[in-house]
């Protein structure tokens, strides 16, 4: 037990690969619903339907270090700031706060990552 408690001090660095997998799963499915990262669905666009269909493509989430880092890229980090034609802001990526969602994703991980080191998994 007491090697496997000297093994949490990594537990960050280890975790980080399903905390970036489970970020990227919550932002994709947020997109695909069409809302901001607190839920609010994105204003539609002038002809009713939903915007911002295809930005997952335009998404990247990486691992550095110990930190998670998600970049939306193209017209996509336009809409996410809105420096677009009509000043529309459709926010695509988490400033200050995680949902509750992305919250319960990223703690998943990381107690998944915790159990495995505990019990003395490879």
């Amino acid at each position: 037990m007491i090697e496997r408690v000297r093994k949490l001090p990594s537990l960050p660095r280890e975790a980080a690969p399903k905390v970036a997998r489970a970020v990227e799963g919550e932002l994709r499915a947020q997109i695909a619903r069409g809302q901001s990262p607190d839920g609010k669905p994105w204003q539609p666009t002038q002809d009713g339907r939903q915007p911002l269909r295809n930005a997952a493509t335009a998404l990247s989430v990486r691992v550095a270090g110990n930190v998670i880092v998600a970049t939306i890229e193209g017209v996509y980090a336009r809409h996410h700031h809105g420096w677009v034609r009509g000043g529309v802001r459709r926010q695509i990526l988490p400033l200050t706060t995680m949902s509750d969602s992305m919250a319960r994703a990223v703690r998943g991980a990381v107690v998944d990552e915790f159990r495995k080191t505990m019990r003395g998994a490879p």
